[in-house]
């Protein structure tokens, strides 16, 4: 009789035991790419929802510059067409206005600006008018900058600005399903 050593049990076993370990692997594998792929879904959601809101706020300029008033930009100024420093309903303006024809339109730099203010994109940023899943609705905030030369190459100096166009920066801000994919999107946009 010959006597057995159970080699190849041990090696079944040795071998069942790789097989186990890199069969774990490729599921962990599969799950972080999953993961990754969720994440950049996520993303992809909240980019395209802060584009929509960044255009709705360059088609609110495109609609409301034809009825420019430079009364808008007072202090006096009632309604839902006032640029504010606060940016009430979304419009601001931080600077100065020429209230008589040899002023200068002037806008301030100093301190944060209004895009970056959480409070200000909390209670008085507008809202993108379509429904979407997400964790906060798509906001924007439209800033009056004051003018540009519509020619660079010839135009009048100010306080005559006949020769120049106004410019503004739309500032978009978005969410996906997680708090955590925020995405801000920006624009310069002038009207000829």
């Amino acid at each position: 009789m010959k006597r057995e050593s159970g080699s190849v049990l041990l090696i079944s076993l040795v071998m069942l035991l790789i097989l186990t370990v890199v069969g774990v692997a490729s599921i962990s594998g599969v799950s972080m790419t999953e993961k990754m792929t969720n994440n950049q879904r996520d993303y992809d959601i909240a980019f395209e929802m802060a584009e929509a809101a960044l255009v709705q706020g360059e088609r609110w300029i495109d609609d409301y510059d034809g009825g420019w008033n430079n009364g808008h930009l007072q202090s006096s100024c009632t309604g839902s067409t006032c640029w504010t420093q606060n940016c009430t309903n979304g419009l601001c303006f931080r600077g100065s206005y020429p209230a008589g024809s040899s002023a200068l339109c002037e806008v301030d730099t100093s301190g944060t600006p209004v895009w970056n203010n959480e409070s200000i994109w909390n209670s008085n940023s507008a809202t993108y008018s379509e429904s979407v899943a997400a964790v906060a609705p798509p906001k924007y905030l439209i800033e009056f900058l004051c003018y540009t030369p519509r020619d660079p190459t010839s135009y009048t100096e100010p306080p005559d600005y006949t020769s120049w166009v106004r410019i503004y920066r739309v500032t978009a801000l978005a969410y996906g399903s997680h708090p955590e994919t925020r995405i801000m999107l920006q624009s310069t946009y002038r009207v000829d």
